[in-house]
């Protein structure tokens, strides 16, 4: 099979399992803490990823780190950093207050983001075109943004402040761009000898340390497991969304950004609010309004044009 039919497959299966992952992860969100949501479901990942990495390697846990050169350590490690303990832990705060499919739609930012990251980093450029995308994007998200029925729905629904759950999700999306930039890095210092599996333990070993480094004091990790595991329904909602998300999601993202050029994988992956929105209108029977439905295209097309900017051009 040619790497680029690789990569395509591992991009689009990566949106079919985080749209049901978020579906997973937002419902979550809403009946215990964010922060709870993704330090369990951090823990469940490192241990089920921990194990198969081990199995394909034939290594022992401890010499997981010791086989990667330390430069691919801290960029990964940085990356699990900002885009699990800090990026996703605003993302399941934005979820809990606007919900899966409002909150997804701000995920369009990740790209710009990444390329805003990459250009000092990456030595990226960005043409007029590039702009001319962000502009369009960030028009959509402005756009449900100022919904006036959007606000009103979050508002009945007595989760939280529309504007703040706006704010979480935004800065949320930063992070995972930023990652996605750490991430480009690491593969880059490591060379051909890490697959996509084990870069996605490091990040997510990195971030779920992290995570629980910063709560330890304030929230008892055991106390919190124990309540999460005796809770069936959420426990049953944190464990699928782990497998799809963090397991087979991040590591197949991973896969894809190594096979296809990462301008590609980026807009596969940019439309994961699109499905997130059509899932919620049949499965769950979400009024969608026009309003919201251009949003969403909008968005979707100013991503498009900023990773095809060169194209274009």
């Amino acid at each position: 099979m040619p790497n680029s039919t690789i990569g395509l497959a591992a991009a689009f299966f990566t949106v079919l399992v985080w749209t049901i992952s978020t579906f997973s992860f937002a419902h979550a969100s809403r009946m215990t803490h964010p922060g709870t949501v993704n330090r369990i479901r951090l823990l469940f990942a490192v241990i089920i990823l921990t194990v198969i990495v081990c199995l394909m390697g034939s290594v022992w846990p401890w010499q997981l780190l010791q086989s990667v050169q330390s430069d691919a350590l801290l960029y990964f490690g940085v990356s699990g950093l900002i885009g699990f303990t800090i990026g996703d832990t605003l993302f399941f705060t934005a979820f809990k207050i606007l919900g899966s499919r409002r909150a997804s739609i701000f995920t369009c930012v990740a790209p710009a983001a990444a390329l805003l990251a990459g250009i000092p980093m990456l030595h990226e450029s960005l043409s007029a075109t590039g702009i001319v995308g962000m502009l369009i994007s960030m028009s959509g998200i402005l756009m449900l943004s100022l919904s006036r029925k959007e606000q009103q729905e979050v508002h009945s629904e007595g989760h939280g402040v529309f504007w703040a759950g706006v704010v979480y999700a935004l800065l949320g999306a930063v992070c995972q761009g930023v990652g996605i930039v750490l991430s480009r890095k690491g593969f880059a210092a490591a060379g051909s000898g890490l697959n996509a599996v084990h870069a996605a333990w490091i990040r997510i070993f990195v971030g779920t340390t992290s995570a629980y480094l910063v709560s330890v004091r304030s929230t008892p990790p055991l106390r919190e497991l124990s309540e999460a595991i005796a809770n069936t329904t959420l426990f049953r909602k944190l464990l699928s969304g782990t497998l799809l998300g963090p397991v087979l999601g991040v590591s197949a993202s991973l896969l894809a950004v190594q096979y296809i050029e990462a301008s590609i994988a980026q807009t596969i992956l940019a439309t994961t609010p699109v499905t997130v929105t059509v899932v919620s209108a049949l499965a769950y029977k979400e009024p969608i309004s026009r309003l919201s439905a251009f949003a969403v295209a909008l968005s979707l097309a100013g991503v498009i044009i900023l990773v095809w900017r060169d194209s274009l051009l």
